[in-house]
């Protein structure tokens, strides 16, 4: 009876970190780094399924966020000899963030948010439902 709620209680807590991770890299993509530094990496967030065995420990199945990463990829590089971080050549090394990706991946964390709400008030409602039956 409680697996349901479980269930998309792992996935909302999955959505609102899936969230958070894109947040943070949207305040950071206009952040720029000295020359010997590197500067913002975009995170990205790996969700895995909870295995048999932590279901076993914890009594709980649904998604976790496994891991979050620094996206490797290249820095933007932009020519701007009057920054202060740029250096000898005049380039200034930029995080690495795209803002198209990040606010899909908000708008997708916020509908996988939604989804996960409406199936824990379903869930609620069928065990409304049980206790009337149980009322007869």
């Amino acid at each position: 009876m409680f697996e349901g709620i479980n269930t998309s209680g792992s996935a909302l807590n999955a959505a609102k970190q899936w969230m958070e991770v894109s947040s943070n890299n949207i305040a950071n993509a206009d952040s720029s780094a000295a020359p010997d530094e590197t500067p913002f990496l975009r995170k990205r967030v790996v969700m895995s399924e909870i295995s048999p065995f932590e279901t076993a420990l914890t009594g709980t199945k649904g998604v976790k966020v496994s891991e979050i990463s620094s996206d490797t990829g290249s820095v933007k590089r932009v020519y701007d000899p009057t920054h202060p971080n740029a250096n000898e050549a005049g380039y200034v090394n930029y995080a690495n963030v795209d803002m198209t990706a990040e606010m899909t991946n908000l708008m997708v964390g916020q509908k996988m948010y939604a989804a996960n709400t409406s199936a824990l008030q379903a869930n609620e409602k069928m065990m409304e439902k049980d206790l009337e039956i149980g009322k007869v």
